[in-house]
């Protein structure tokens, strides 16, 4: 037995005999600090501060110092008791796991915190939410630690097992009796009811500043009996789920926090792995990107390296392959991503787990409410219900009006689970109901941006800003969406979509998408054996490699069109064939090739009475001619594309005749009729969204410009057109970008 401490003196010599004899205790039995603090679960500098006096001791401390020395409460016995509503008997708890071993990043969530808890003037609440694994925990004890000096009055922590697998979810009395008790009161002095618990806990932490961590709260009803009312104090909260609950009733600030940015990411692998990562860059961003840079991701990958001989690059490979990547993130007990995902998927009510697991089928990042719909064979209304329903446990997030989007990695987990849980029939019909939906739309869109727009019977049916916005709001998605349908086998609808996307892809000419989602295209159309959908193809890449370029491989694609279509009834498609032939001749400079090819394809348009098709031909016709020097002849053929075009209300067509015609006026120094016919063009593309017509139109009237002395006007339409050509990743920015150059230095440009 140890020498009992004498109870007797003032109460900062009781702590510090607390502090001589935990020394002597700790010495006695041969144990570090470090070790001592590992058999508490206080980390080494409390108790360091606790052994020089500096911090009080509370009873959960002693009683917890107590068990690992087996002092046989001989140091519980020094901490005085208050007595039942006693404020200034009141403990300083000290209850803050470890701070996080490593911490990066998060500046501004850290300031926002700052400021929170700032206001001394009232009780101060932050929630921190956000998806699970992405570090919320990690912030709120990072930020706790460094702010301890604030809080001179003590620390209390509660894991409120919202989310924590099996275990039930703490009640609010529950975690009030273990406040009070860590606050000096014996279990025998608390109150049997939770309002008076919760009263008393406002009573003993009244005029204190206290600081108030509650880990992984499942509601705000959880929570809001936890609240001190005293101002001064802080709750910092942490949890799946938005408390807006709080913040309209209690006033808290709602933080949401997102995975790391990539350089965060970068730095926490560099230090947990060292050097190594600077010897294999690229696979250490394959590896963070793989990893979706998600928190938990991210440190079970490092650690992974740090402690196998294993290089960045293989665990890049391990991580490559979506159905194996969870496993690859596997690690013990909470540490496990797949399982800290799957604590907030077996909490959720049985639509919104079918709809979550069938997200994870979606072949883009981002799904429209209609899209998500289509898949769960649902109302657009009760999509948009379970989706917000996920958005506030952050299984998903919003990406803006109507459309949300999952996180990779929990992506893949839905994907499992649907593999897991669903039937295959279940499967593929959810993914068809999505296919014939992007069909059925694109189709729609394509109507409506397309040279023909009559009154559309049907009061559903896109209007042309509709389509236009779909278009752009499903973009990065259209190869994914094609790809899907070709691979689960049904290469028509992958066909399908493909020809229905055309009339925007010519319009908006977003070359890579283009050109990725039309090989996709006729590969499918090569599976079905068909040569007429294999031309379409042809005939969309073949101008994609125009637009890049590539003149050659353009006619290659053409005449590989034509040689497909030689044996079939085929007119129109023939035609389309010999345009884009002329077309790539004339970017050869073969200008005689070119006319031939171009006159045959008018011909055979104007047989048909294809009169937008006809007019496309003239259009390229009075181009060459303009090339040839041939001024009246580039006018006639450009003037007939232009009544061809308003006729039938071709306004991509429109555009590009006045701009054609305005260009044969530049040619022939006619700057005045020039700059008109050009200004025309350009109103008539930015109403139709040409961007690309629109940036060859401000290129031209700057050159017009140029030519009467206005170099700064010239000057603004040039760094309209690059600004153009940039968003859109058009090689001719370099082109347009050296005549800015050539501007500033007084070149000609």
């Amino acid at each position: 037995m140890y020498r009992k401490h004498e109870t007797g003196g003032a109460e900062g010599e009781k702590r510090k005999s607390f502090a001589s004899e935990l020394r002597d205790v700790r010495i006695a039995r041969g144990l570090s600090l470090a070790e001592l603090a590992a058999r508490t679960h206080y980390s080494r500098a409390h108790l360091a501060n606790v052994e020089h006096g500096r911090r009080a001791a509370t009873a959960e401390l002693a009683a917890a110092c107590d068990n690992a020395l087996e002092a046989d409460g001989e140091l519980l016995a020094l901490i005085p008791r208050p007595r039942p509503g006693d404020p200034d008997a009141v403990t300083r708890p000290a209850q803050l796991p470890a701070a996080p071993g490593r911490f990066v990043g998060r500046g501004d969530q850290l300031s926002t915190l700052d400021r929170v808890a700032a206001q001394a003037d009232r009780l101060s609440i932050a929630t921190i939410h956000g998806p699970p694994g992405v570090g919320k925990t990690t912030l709120a004890l990072h930020w706790a630690h460094r702010e301890i000096d604030r809080f001179p009055d003590g620390q209390l922590f509660a894991d409120l097992r919202g989310h924590s697998g099996n275990q039930v979810p703490a009640s609010p009395s529950e975690v009030l009796e273990d406040f009070l008790i860590s606050l000096g009161l014996t279990p025998a002095d608390v109150p049997a009811s939770e309002e008076k618990r919760a009263a008393l806990f406002r009573t003993m932490t009244h005029n204190r500043r206290i600081l108030v961590v509650l880990d992984n709260a499942v509601s705000s009803d959880q929570v809001r009996p936890l609240l001190p009312g005293a101002a001064g104090s802080t709750v910092l909260l942490t949890s799946r789920v938005m408390l807006t609950g709080l913040a309209v009733r209690a006033g808290a600030t709602l933080l949401a926090l997102a995975p790391f940015q990539a350089d965060d990411s970068l730095r926490f692998l560099r230090e947990v792995v060292g050097p190594r990562v600077d010897d294999e860059p690229e696979a250490a961003r394959a590896v963070l990107d793989r990893c979706g840079h998600l928190p938990l991701a991210v440190a079970v990958a490092a650690e992974r390296i740090a402690a196998h001989p294993i290089r960045l690059s293989e665990l890049a490979e391990d991580l490559a392959e979506e159905h194996q990547r969870l496993a690859a993130l596997a690690a013990d007990g909470d540490a496990d991503v797949r399982a800290v995902f799957s604590w907030s998927y077996r909490a959720l009510p049985e639509a919104a787990a079918r709809m979550f697991r069938l997200l994870g089928l979606h072949p883009g990042k981002e799904i429209s409410v209609a899209a998500a719909a289509a898949l769960a064979d649902t109302q657009s209304e009760q999509a948009l219900n379970i989706l917000r329903a996920l958005a506030t446990c952050h299984l998903v997030e919003e990406a803006g009006r109507d459309r949300f989007w999952l996180h990779d990695l929990l992506r893949v987990y839905a994907s499992e689970q649907a593999l897991a849980l669903d039937t295959p029939q279940d499967i593929e019909q959810a993914q068809v109901r999505e296919l014939s939906w992007y069909l059925r739309t694109a189709d729609e869109a394509g109507r409506a941006l397309g040279p023909f727009r009559p009154p559309a019977s049907d009061t559903s049916a896109l209007d042309y800003a509709a389509a236009f916005t779909w278009c752009e709001q499903e973009l990065a998605d259209f190869p994914s969406v094609v790809g899907l349908a070709l691979k689960t086998g049904h290469p028509g609808l992958a066909c399908r979509i493909s020809q229905a996307l055309f009339s925007y892809f010519h319009l908006r000419k977003p070359w890579t998408i283009w050109n990725h989602t039309y090989h996709l295209g006729l590969e499918a159309a090569a599976k079905l054996g068909e040569p007429s959908l294999q031309a379409d193809m042809l005939t969309g890449l073949g101008l994609v490699e125009l637009g890049l370029g590539r003149p050659e491989c353009g006619r290659d694609a053409f005449l590989r069109g034509l040689d497909l279509l030689e044996n079939h009834d085929e007119a129109s498609r023939s035609a389309w064939c010999h345009i884009g032939i002329g077309l790539a001749h004339a970017d050869m400079e073969d200008f005689h090739l070119a006319r031939s090819s171009l006159e045959r394809g008018m011909v055979i348009h104007r047989a048909q009475n294809d009169q937008h098709a006809e007019s496309v031909a003239l259009v390229h016709l009075a181009d060459l001619c303009r090339e040839e020097q041939h001024t009246e002849d580039a006018l006639r053929y450009a003037g007939r594309a232009l009544s061809l075009c308003r006729s039938i209300d071709d306004r991509y067509g429109e555009g590009l005749s006045l701009y054609q015609i305005g260009m044969t006026h530049l040619a022939a120094n006619r700057f005045e009729a020039a700059a008109q016919q050009l200004e025309g063009a350009l109103s008539v593309q930015r109403a139709a969204h040409d961007d690309k017509g629109q940036a060859d139109t401000l290129w031209a009237l700057a050159r017009t410009l140029i030519a009467c002395g206005d170099s700064s006007g010239a000057r603004t339409r040039l760094e309209e057109a690059a600004s153009i050509l940039e968003q859109r990743g058009d090689p001719a920015e370099s082109a347009v970008r050296a005549c800015i150059d050539n501007l500033e230095s007084g070149r000609d440009s």
